[in-house]
């Protein structure tokens, strides 16, 4: 299994137009043989970022991905 940074950098690769962050993260989790435990600890740690700095979800996506 990938890392949650690669996971994450893979998602927004990935993303398709009008595609929510969310959708992308669970397609490549699941692709890697993730589990929806996973899928959520990312989801939540990206959902924080995001309600503590305003951003949108794919903005703290990318902070994530980066840091």
């Amino acid at each position: 299994m990938k890392t949650e940074r690669e996971l994450l950098s893979e998602a927004l690769r990935d993303l398709h137009k009008g595609e929510t962050i969310e959708r992308a993260l669970g397609r490549i989790v699941r692709r890697h043989g993730g589990t929806y435990d996973e899928y959520l600890r990312i989801m939540v740690g990206v959902r924080d970022v995001a309600r503590k700095e305003t951003l949108t979800p794919i903005e703290a996506a990318r902070r994530l991905a980066q840091a």
